[in-house]
């Protein structure tokens, strides 16, 4: 037995004892456990909502049924929600007569078939069904509710009737003792069998005798056993083409329920005002909702139903209580219109027609509508997904261990945020489609992807597979957070990208200034190989019939894998990955048994990449590869982004070890692994200076600045322009320009007059030529990636300083350029500098250069004069760092200036 199955057990045991509940520290000296163990399956309890605690302190705990008998009692309160639900939900008032007279049929009711779209509430129906059955005294106080879904067991017909009638020791490969079925658990109680249409007809075939007569067999065994079970059925199929009529037959009372579209304002009011105040009896803290955004919820499209609006509820409360517990706002949980996402707060915009009901139900002058936690225990259909408030706790405790300030806090847990409401909401492959990405996804952002997209296919001349649409736009959201937030940008494996694949990083180099223009920010160079990863593998591909690497999908829930591996396959436009759902009452080794089965039955030895979530499912990796013969790899709290990215990178045909590191690589896209906040610091070491020099009180200087201004493109967080009279002192110019640059590179001088320095300079009446303009330009451009790449080089460089280096390398590009009478484009000195750099770091390590030039002597002959150029002006790093630089590598380097 389950630890958390004593503590209740021992909960009801000593109820009369404790009629005021009983506390934590109580309950775990009577069981000896420790207090953190007892609490934990205590929470989960309250939110199985088989426990309830008080909201005073200390807090106590006591079962929800069958241990108070007066009218006051949590059981006795549990009962009256029954009619609470009745007269609030008028349209099913016909149902629930025809559910009650079920349970009145003599001699043990009618088995019942509930019908209806997912989300609708049909284990919500059948759980007030089970408790109206104990209000009347039709089943004991603590008879039983199983709650079965047969689609966890679909694709093996064995396993589902163990689950149902019980096993045998040794009745099949796993059943290492006897167990019991839930029929059995079920005895004298009920039994619902949710989605039943996943059911095979020879499962349903099976289920007949039990049904008609009572009786069942273990599987494995002879001996005939009896139980009196009521069962419920539900499914969201047409029960006439989807379960065969012999088992219909067998369910007499058919109960239909209604989507949520087809409920009146009033039910869904009443709906929404109860979601509330379970979340402020969870939270303890009063709710405050604007009358707009409680306008909003009643109005908006909610195709998904209950289930659907209880789960936006939870979204919205989580970002208020995020605020809340922040310190951003100290009184109360406040949700108003701006809190909501797009898809609910548009419905203000689009539903006036409804807006005198609105006023009716909710009235026309009142501002908000305080939740309180009251009447919080009606049963509705449960998200069985972790808590979202937990989530958030835990990450808070998790950054102020971390030191992060409270001020930070707000932003950090955002991303979590998010990846619930993604993880539980969006997730759903009949919703979540690129067309409905603006629910997500800013507009500018959006637009901006495709911008890069169309521009991307014409550089490398080939389209792109429309599923990086989704990817490229989370991510560059991501980064525009990253580096609102000041946090680091690097990646590791910058120079690879850049040499193995220059086509795709080129263009990757061209997107980066496209974002930079339209968000008006400046990107490290080290995005653009994060970009060029998304063009290396957007590759449009169809999947060979032999794969290297195989995806499995392995997650806690009854639906989690298969949603995010189905998400991945629409946005992917293929099917790749299976995917293996977990439920929370399995055992683990039941499920590796299927794996391993499934394994088996593809007939192959492909490598396998797991992607897991949590807890024990982590060491199956080991057991396959024993049980199999295979290789594997394991990849913990993956999201979905970890699915698509492994999908590419599978069908692509990379190798096990490639796929692993690749997918790895998402978290520090995603930022789903903790991050630390870095203090505020500029984007380059030094930023750079435009200085204007002019006579005193001349306004000339003001009319030149806005000029520079409008006509030059430049980072304003990366350059300033700079203007001040001339000193009276000729002395004076010079240690104000020394002064200026230990703040700034200075770029150029602008003055009607001449000054003794190596800065570049321009008179003031020159830059009303377009040559000069442009010629400022190049310089500014110039600087700004030297500015760029020493901040990128800082992450690279571990043996040589990379400022000394920069300006050896500057210095190095002038001298070639002017020999060669050439300009370097900005994607070419990018990629020269840092060829040179990440050259010479190997070298001064001792490893030998990668560089086979093909033809090498031809071209040295070809280009004899040039060479020997390069070869010269290299010989300033050999001196330096003690090494010698080969032929290959001058050929290489002489190649970007050939190409200039």
């Amino acid at each position: 037995m389950l630890r958390i199955d004593i503590i209740y057990n021992k909960l009801q045991e000593i109820a009369p004892t404790y009629p005021d509940g009983i506390t934590t520290q109580q309950l775990a000296d009577l069981l000896n456990y420790s207090r953190a163990n007892v609490s934990n399956d205590l929470n989960l309890l309250v939110q199985q909502e088989k426990v309830i605690k008080n909201k005073g302190k200390p807090v106590k705990y006591f079962p929800t049924l069958g241990t108070q008998s007066d009218s006051t009692s949590p059981a006795k309160q549990h009962y009256d929600q029954f009619d609470k639900f009745v007269e609030t939900n008028t349209s099913l008032h016909t149902l629930i007569e025809q559910a009650k007279a079920a349970i009145f049929y003599p001699p043990n009711g009618m088995n019942m078939l509930i019908l209806g779209e997912t989300g609708v509430g049909k284990s919500m129906f059948a759980e007030l069904i089970y408790d109206y059955a104990k209000k009347i005294h039709k089943i004991n106080d603590d008879a039983p509710f199983i709650h079965f879904n047969c689609a966890d067991y679909a694709s093996n017909p064995q396993l589902l009737l163990a689950q149902l009638f019980g096993s045998k020791k040794g009745a099949y490969s796993g059943a290492i003792e006897d167990r019991m079925g839930l029929i059995e658990k079920a005895h004298n109680g009920f039994l619902f069998l949710d989605e039943v249409h996943r059911l095979s007809p020879e499962g349903q075939e099976i289920f007949f005798t039990f049904i008609d007569k009572g009786i069942f067999h273990r599987l494995g065994e002879t001996e005939e056993r009896t139980a009196t079970v009521r069962i419920i059925s539900a499914t969201t199929e047409d029960p006439n083409s989807a379960l065969l009529r012999t088992f219909t037959r067998r369910f007499p009372m058919l109960i239909t329920l209604p989507p949520l579209r087809e409920r009146s304002f009033e039910e869904r009011f009443s709906l929404i005002q109860h979601f509330f105040n379970i979340e402020s009896a969870q939270l303890k803290e009063k709710i405050v909702v604007s009358s707009n955004a409680l306008r909003a919820l009643l109005g908006y499209d909610c195709p998904n139903n209950i289930g659907q609006l209880k789960s936006d509820i939870r979204f919205i409360c989580a970002a208020a209580y995020a605020k809340y517990i922040s310190g951003n706002q100290p009184e109360h949980i406040y949700i108003n219109s701006s809190l909501l996402p797009p898809h609910i707060s548009s419905a203000l915009l689009i539903e006036t027609k409804h807006r005198q009901t609105w006023n009716k139900i909710i009235g026309i002058n009142r501002k908000n509508i305080i939740f309180q936690g009251e009447d919080n225990n009606i049963l509705y259909e449960n998200n069985q997904t972790s808590d979202i408030y937990d989530i958030v706790n835990r990450r808070i405790t998790e950054l102020k261990t971390q030191g992060v300030e409270t001020s930070q806090l707000e932003e950090e847990i955002e991303q979590d945020i998010q990846d619930y409401f993604q993880t539980y909401v969006y997730n759903n492959p009949k919703r979540y489609d690129i067309n409905k990405l603006k629910n997500i996804i800013s507009t500018k952002i959006l637009r901006l992807t495709e911008t890069l997209i169309d521009y991307t296919e014409q550089a490398l001349q080939r389209e792109l597979n429309g599923s990086i649409y989704y990817s490229l736009a989370t991510h560059i959201e991501s980064t525009l957070k990253r580096i609102n937030n000041h946090q680091t940008i690097s990646h590791p494996q910058l120079n690879k990208i850049r040499t193995n694949y220059p086509r795709e990083f080129n263009a990757a180099l061209d997107c980066l200034r496209t974002i930079e223009h339209i968000m008006d920010i400046t990107i490290p160079i080290d995005e653009a190989a994060y970009l060029a990863m998304f063009f290396i593998y957007g590759n449009d591909h169809t999947i060979a019939p032999h794969n290297n690497v195989q995806v499995i999908v392995i997650a806690h829930g009854t639906q989690t894998a298969t949603a995010m591996t189905h998400t991945a396959h629409e946005l992917l436009s293929m099917e790749y990955a299976m995917a293996f759902d977990v439920p929370l009452n399995a055992q683990p080794q039941v499920i590796l048994d299927k794996i391993v089965e499934y394994l088996h039955s593809t007939g192959g030895r492909s490598d396998v990449l797991l992607l897991v979530d949590m807890g024990s499912l982590k060491t199956f990796g080991e057991e396959i590869e024993q049980r199999c013969h295979v290789n594997t790899r394991t990849i913990q709290l993956v999201s979905t982004l970890h699915i698509i990215e492994a999908i590419q990178n599978a069908a692509n045909g990379h190798s096990l070890q490639d796929v692993y590191q690749n997918v790895i690589m998402v978290n520090s896209i995603t930022q789903e692994v903790p991050v630390v906040i870095e203090k505020e610091e500029s984007i380059v070491n030094k930023k750079l200076a435009i200085l204007i020099i002019n006579i005193p009180n001349n306004k000339s200087t003001h009319i030149t600045k806005e000029l520079l201004m409008k006509t030059l493109s430049y980072r304003k967080n990366i350059l300033d322009i700079i203007s001040f009279d001339l000193p009276n002192k000729d002395n004076d110019i010079y240690q104000e320009i020394v002064r200026i640059q230990q703040d700034y590179v200075i770029v150029a001088i602008i003055s009607p007059f001449n000054f003794n320095t190596a800065i570049a300079q321009f008179d003031l009446t020159s830059l009303l030529y377009e040559d000069n303009i442009n010629r400022l330009q190049q310089l500014i451009d110039i600087e700004t990636i030297y500015s760029l790449i020493e901040k990128t080089l800082s992450n690279i460089l571990s043996n040589i300083d990379q400022r000394n280096l920069l300006s050896d390398i500057k210095l190095f590009n002038e001298n070639i350029s002017k020999q060669f009478n050439i300009h370097l484009s900005n994607n070419t000195l990018i990629g020269l500098v840092m060829h040179i750099a990440c050259m010479l770091e190997q070298l001064v390590n001792g490893k030998p250069s990668t560089i086979k030039f093909l033809d090498k002597e031809n071209y040295i002959n070809r280009y004899q004069s040039e060479f020997n150029i390069i070869k010269q002006e290299l010989k300033r790093f050999e001196r330096k760092l003690n090494t010698t630089i080969p032929d290959d590598e001058i050929c290489y380097i002489l190649k970007f200036f050939n190409h200039a």
